[in-house]
């Protein structure tokens, strides 16, 4: 089942199927794509944030079910745009998990780690993006032309 194309310019996009395996491989993605989208030496924290948000938002994707994900990393003025799209039915949302439950703090850390997060419906499924501050210190962080 195919899942939406993201469309965000300059974006870079990878799809992978719905396998515990995904995750992974969507982060060893997302840091090459960062990589490439930036002009300047991409800070370890910003990379790290960037892999986790990435990580926990295709391990949604995954365990609601999804036969495929697509992942999109792009620039978008100060800010990493980190999109993941699939086909699975429901909604994600937030939940406060007991200190003993194994789940449900990934959309918190998704949260606490972007300046904005939301989701939206596709024509199949729907898109969770995330935003993530480029650290105003990195000289000249713009994006390299597409």
């Amino acid at each position: 089942m195919p899942v939406e194309r993201l469309d965000v310019p300059g974006q870079i996009e990878h799809e992978f199927a719905g396998d515990p395996r995904s995750p992974a491989g969507a982060r060893s993605f997302a840091k090459s794509a960062l990589g490439d989208l930036l002009t300047t030496p991409v800070p370890s924290s910003l990379c790290d944030d960037v892999e986790l948000v990435v990580s926990e938002l295709v391990t949604n994707a995954v365990r609601a079910g999804s036969p495929t994900v697509r992942v999109g990393v792009a620039i978008k003025q100060d800010r990493v745009v980190v999109q993941v799209s699939d086909a699975a039915a429901g909604w994600p949302e937030p939940r406060e998990p007991g200190i003993h439950d194994p789940r449900g703090r990934g959309l918190p850390l998704v949260s606490a780690l972007s300046a904005s997060w939301g989701v939206r419906r596709a024509p199949i499924g729907k898109v969770v993006w995330a935003e993530l501050p480029i650290p105003s210190d990195l000289p000249d962080a713009t994006s390299r032309p597409t």
